[in-house]
């Protein structure tokens, strides 16, 4: 039967290429692990943007029991992010390691606030890098708990919340994006049945089923936090990828906030895993790969339209709504919390730990064991708290204190948990929040 649309015949050099572009779809082009991560912690991957590697269909058949850790937030799949709780002092591992990683690496610096200190000018510092990082309950608090009807007046009469609203509170990046490849799918799928491209319109069609299916399998709802409940009292958790690194986090906020986004998993919402749709989606997989090898196998538009496609789901999962941004957008949309990170850069670690101890608000009342994992307790290291203490009271030193080695460390380390402090202050009055503060406010 001769199509009503015939499409030119492809040039020999095209052809070979239609017979190694579709193999993409067995080659990790894709970040599917990360991929699959979002997707358990938002839901939000388009049904059209499903095509699975090899590798991918592993990691797919193992982690839809993720109940209480998304894909790589699971310690056998996760690196160990150490975490110090800066009232009692506890070591742990945080339960949300590469949740945290990824929406801090979204997040865009507030400031970076410059080190006047001379030691800066010198050659043999160890350089320390804080990111001090403020957490703030916004209006949409528990945004996937409440249907849209419950949202207080004041947010439901601007025009974002309505916005946010009719898309189910998903952000308006992942909305256009979605929007608009369902519209090139479709055209896509219209365009191969009247050219006869039955083998793409197949394989076209198979992507939406497998993201149906691994949405009953893996679960497609937003996650949340476990308590997210308004509080004066605040609380700073230190966290680093090591305890001898030079990149160190600072997260300063409501108790119950912190402690959810660090401590706590991040339990599933909706309906529990489906046994019986893993073994459909092991079928639709199947379907994908023979699909994609067929068209290989004829060389002609088959292939070329796959491989359009294969390419156009790589950008969009890489460029156009990453899992870093959806992630951060998880955190601000359906958590219902903006975080705001200042940066700043210290010649020593000691100066470091002088601005935490600064701007830990328990510092005073429940004393500094919280820095044991990091400097071990001994007669000199409570020679040094005790003048920090004192310094940070009444700015000054005893004169035998002006001797010891560490006294440049505090001058500088005070100085610099000001100017943080400040650009804090600064922050709560910008978004109208004024409850979180350090003893020294």
């Amino acid at each position: 039967m001769t199509s009503a649309f015939p499409l030119p015949d492809l040039p020999v050099i095209i052809q070979q290429l239609a017979g190694i572009l579709p193999l993409t779809a067995l080659v990790e082009f894709i970040d599917l692990p990360t991929k699959l991560h979002g997707f358990h912690l938002t839901g939000r991957v388009p049904l059209w943007n499903w095509p699975i590697t090899p590798a991918g269909a592993r990691l797919l058949t193992r982690t839809h029991e993720n109940v209480d850790a998304c894909c790589l937030d699971s310690f056998d799949r996760s690196t160990t992010l150490h975490c110090i709780d800066g009232r009692f002092g506890d070591l742990y591992p945080s339960s949300t390691p590469t949740t945290t990683r990824l929406w801090l690496g979204a997040l865009k610096t507030y400031l970076k606030i410059p080190n006047l200190s001379p030691r800066m000018q010198q050659d043999n510092i160890r350089r320390q890098r804080l990111e001090v990082v403020l957490f703030q309950n916004s209006n949409n608090t528990a945004a996937t708990t409440q249907p849209a009807d419950a949202v207080n007046g004041s947010l439901a009469s601007s025009w974002p919340a309505v916005l946010r609203r009719a898309t189910n509170w998903r952000p308006l990046p992942y909305t256009i994006l979605s929007l608009t490849g369902w519209v090139l799918w479709a055209s896509a799928v219209g365009i191969a049945l009247a050219t006869q491209l039955y083998l793409a319109a197949a394989y076209l069609l198979l992507l939406p089923l497998s993201g149906l299916t691994v949405k009953y399998a893996h679960g497609g709802e937003p996650r949340g936090l476990l308590d997210n409940r308004p509080s004066p009292n605040s609380r700073v958790v230190i966290a680093t990828n090591s305890l001898n690194a030079s990149d160190w986090w600072l997260f300063y906020g409501a108790s119950p906030t912190v402690n959810s986004i660090l401590n706590k998993p991040l339990n599933r919402a909706g309906a529990p895993p489906s046994r019986y749709a893993v073994f459909v989606l092991q079928g639709l997989i199947l379907g994908q790969w023979a699909l994609a090898v067929a068209t290989c196998a004829f060389q002609n538009w088959n292939a070329i339209f796959v491989s359009i496609w294969l390419a156009f789901c790589s950008l969009s999962s890489a460029y156009l709504y990453p899992a870093q941004q959806g992630v951060r957008d998880w955190l601000e949309l359906d958590c219902g919390v903006k975080a705001r990170k200042v940066t700043a850069e210290f010649s020593s670690r000691r100066s470091m730990l002088v601005a935490m101890v600064y701007l830990n608000p328990d510092s005073k009342t429940n004393g500094l064991s919280w820095i044991n994992p990091i400097l071990a307790p001994c007669d000199e290291r409570t020679r040094w708290e005790r003048a920090l203490l004192q310094y940070i009271d009444d700015g000054s030193f005893a004169i035998e204190e002006k001797r010891e080695y560490w006294h440049d460390f505090i001058e500088e380390g005070v100085e610099m948990g000001r100017k943080i402090e400040s650009v804090i202050k600064e922050l709560q009055t910008i978004h109208g929040q004024v409850d979180i503060k350090t003893h020294h406010v």
